[in-house]
């Protein structure tokens, strides 16, 4: 009896002091698998990008991070059959394109895509597209709102899949890429342009401009069924 005794304080005593440290060890276990794993063609992509999507967020107002996402998405990180046979990195069809085309079974057979000489000449004529009468709503909206971006895109017409938003979201969030839209000097672009300096009025005409830009943002957002405006653009 006496040696049943002993067994049992020694189990207690051996896994009492286990405890703290399974406990430990479990939650750190759960915290890493909770990490999402990044994808190393992935940062390879956006190592290699970054640069000129912080350009053309400066020249054109289309925010970075949605054309590394984009590009990420639409082009498997640089892998796809588009990309890889005519530098398309954005899925972009022919369109009134009087250049070389690039032939691919999407929604139709044989669809037109256009083809460029470099992946930096897609991501140019990205930027431009982006500049188009169709997505000049998004213009309106913060150059550094990425979810509004993201839902515009959709929106305007972009993409069919309506999950395409939230794809999106998930890339720059994960990737961290809304970074990238705060590396750049404001620049009258095609997309943003003003014919007004608001920095030479008096302060009374700046506070109804501002109010003014404030409710045409609002109405764009709520045409994209995005609600109020907030800090962290939800």
């Amino acid at each position: 009896m006496f040696k049943i005794f002993c067994k049992i304080i020694k189990y207690f005593v051996i896994y009492k002091r286990l405890a703290p440290f399974c406990i430990i060890f479990g939650a750190a276990s759960t915290g890493l698998a909770q990490q999402p794993r990044l994808n190393a063609v992935y940062l390879e992509y956006i190592d290699r990008y970054k640069e000129v999507a912080i350009k053309h967020h400066t020249e054109f107002g289309v925010p970075a991070s949605i054309t590394l996402a984009q590009g990420l998405l639409e082009s498997r990180a640089g892998r796809s059959y588009l990309a890889t046979q005519g530098n398309n990195h954005f899925g972009i069809k022919c369109h009134r394109w009087a250049g070389e085309h690039v032939e691919w079974d999407d929604t139709l057979k044989h669809d037109c895509y256009r083809k460029y000489a470099s992946a930096e000449d897609s991501f140019e004529d990205h930027a431009r597209f982006l500049c188009g009468r169709r997505y000049q709503p998004l213009h309106r909206l913060d150059s550094t709102d990425y979810k509004g971006w993201a839902t515009g895109l959709r929106q305007c017409g972009y993409a069919e899949d309506p999950a395409y938003p939230e794809k999106l979201i998930a890339l720059i969030e994960q990737y961290e890429l809304q970074r990238y839209d705060t590396c750049w000097q404001h620049d009258d672009t095609p997309g943003n342009a003003s014919a007004d300096n608001d920095d030479d009025l008096p302060d009374e005409d700046q506070d109804d401009t501002a109010q003014r830009q404030a409710a045409t943002t609002q109405r764009v957002r709520n045409a994209f069924g995005l609600g109020a405006a907030s800090a962290d653009n939800d």
